[in-house]
């Protein structure tokens, strides 16, 4: 396994990674063990939603509301093959990671864990525009297929140098993310301040003094590492390439969102497979490939942006009719176990997407609790699929659910 610490990292705090890693028996633990390791700002970040919060607790009551039905007395006892493909890719299972921002403060190693876990684990990693590690960085440290993800970072001009890097430094999809023209309305974070570009400033460190006292690992960890929390994908977005030009990179990004009609510039630009992020109801979806979407991923942000809005799994099955073949879809949203991604693939999705189950996996133990995390999620699909007498991931359909959700 490749370091992917910063450079510095004691062989002592690895070890105490991995033996917390090896401690998590499921996501909702390393849930838990991440709360005890990050500062309360951090874990309102990785944990909040829009609103009230509706959506985010609607996604995962859907999750646990598909239903399965078990075929008996029908399995050889073999192990069944997890293998799929998304986009063309061989896949060792049907998980991808998902975009997820500001992972540099949830853990200094952030991006480059992610990327080199997902690779590991014989899958794709997906970089958010709100990485606090460059692309070149991640690419270094992956191990498998990049997809990034794009946000309209110095309006349209910027939007085209991120996409035009991505292709030049070998990404092999972008995401077009359609749902974020503004921020939502995050509570919780509202509470600390948290919002980009991050600084530390006299202002921030006062407001967070008291809840970073508290875990002094975490403060020592981004210490020894400059506390990098700067926004490096806005500053490559913008043409001057300073904190101040990615301040107003950013309020570019919120005068220019893409509209569908970028995917076309966006597909020239990039040469290779786009895809929108964002769709919830089947025009959106169908728009998305009329518009040359290689696929689509049904999501609703978390529950991150805004809030009253359908949970994924209940409009997963309307959206895989609607494309109908024309483009794969994914899904996210709620997802925490093997079981919820053989449910998704069960709904039609060719891969369920994660992106709070490996943040939570980075704050408990960085790298390990990454690679812990995609293990726990490899072992129940293939748990699920014994029970439910099944020898692939390809043999998933409707008759592995119960008549209410079986659509």
């Amino acid at each position: 396994m490749q370091n992917t610490h910063p450079k510095g990292v004691t062989g002592r705090r690895r070890r105490n990674e991995e033996r917390t890693a090896a401690r998590i028996t499921s996501v909702d633990r390393a849930r838990r063990v991440a709360h005890r390791r990050v500062p309360l700002p951090v874990e309102s970040y990785v944990e909040g939603g829009a609103g009230e919060e509706s959506t985010l607790r609607a996604n995962l009551a859907a999750v646990r509301s598909v239903l399965f039905r078990p075929h008996l007395g029908v399995t050889s006892g073999a192990a069944p093959d997890l293998r799929t493909s998304v986009l063309g890719q061989d896949i060792s299972m049907p998980v991808l990671l998902s975009p997820v921002g500001f992972t540099r403060m949830m853990h200094t190693s952030g991006d480059l864990a992610g990327a080199a876990a997902a690779g590991d684990a014989g899958t794709v990693f997906t970089l958010s525009s709100m990485s606090g590690h460059s692309m070149e960085e991640v690419m270094a440290a992956a191990r498998g297929p990049l997809w990034f993800q794009v946000y309209f970072l110095g309006g349209r001009e910027g939007a085209r140098r991120l996409v035009g890097d991505a292709r030049r430094l070998g990404y092999s999809a972008v995401v077009v993310t359609m749902d974020t023209q503004i921020p939502g309305d995050r509570r919780r974070e509202a509470r600390f301040g948290l919002s980009p570009p991050l600084r530390l400033d006299r202002r921030t460190v006062t407001r967070m003094a008291r809840f970073v006292a508290l875990r002094p690992r975490w403060l020592l960890d981004q210490a020894q590492h400059g506390f990098r929390l700067d926004l490096v994908n806005a500053q490559r977005g913008a043409s001057g390439g300073s904190s101040g030009s990615a301040s107003e990179a950013l309020l570019q990004w919120i005068a220019e969102p893409p509209t569908w009609d970028d995917l076309s510039w966006i597909r020239e630009e990039f040469q290779g497979d786009v895809i929108v992020k964002g769709v919830l109801f089947p025009d959106d979806a169908k728009r998305a490939v009329d518009h040359g979407a290689s696929a689509v991923i049904v999501s609703n942000h978390g529950g991150r942006q805004l809030d009253g809005v359908p949970a994924t799994f209940d409009v997963l099955p309307a959206i895989v009719g609607a494309v109908a073949g024309q483009a794969e879809v994914l899904v996210d949203g709620g997802i925490r176990s093997g079981s919820d991604v053989v449910r998704a693939r069960a709904l039609g999705a060719q891969a369920a997407m994660i992106g709070r189950a490996w943040a939570y996996g980075l704050c408990a133990a960085g790298r390990p609790g990454v690679d812990r995390i995609l293990a726990l999620i490899r072992g129940d699909i293939d748990r699920t699929l014994r029970l439910l007498g099944l020898d692939s991931v390809e043999a998933i359909n409707r008759s592995c659910l119960a008549a209410p959700t079986a659509g």
